[in-house]
């Protein structure tokens, strides 16, 4: 009896410690989803400020008909930059949530594979 009840216990503990592992599977999803989230919102800014600046530019040009073809390219050229460096900012954001994304995956299933393994030990300990 006792050593069914061990086995029973045995065999809770290893389902939790599933549980547990599939929990944290999930919130290293949630997290590579949200620094992907975050990479999309970033180069959503950066399409916005580059139509603002575009948007600045052409009320500028406006009011300002004088010098309006050298405000213009410098504009152009301001509005690019930032765009471009927007763009470079979302590219590494984008590399730095796979990359976490992909250190939690293996720390999860490194620890999925070590609770197997103890639950596989000790479910043997007690077969043999």
């Amino acid at each position: 009896m006792s050593n069914t009840n061990n086995l029973d216990d045995l065999k809770n503990k290893a389902a939790e410690l599933g549980e547990d592992v599939k929990l944290k599977a999930k919130e290293v999803q949630l997290e590579g989803e949200k620094l992907v989230d975050d990479a999309k919102h970033s180069a959503k800014e950066a399409k916005f400020e580059g139509e603002k600046a575009l948007n600045d530019l052409k009320n500028n040009a406006n009011e300002h008909q004088g010098d309006l073809k050298d405000k213009l390219d410098h504009l152009k050229t301001e509005a690019s930059q930032k765009l471009d460096e927007a763009k470079l900012k979302a590219q590494e954001l984008k590399q730095d949530a796979s990359e976490k994304f992909d250190d939690l995956k293996v720390q999860a299933t490194e620890k999925l594979d070590e609770l197997q393994k103890k639950a596989s030990d000790i479910l043997n300990k007690f077969k043999g």
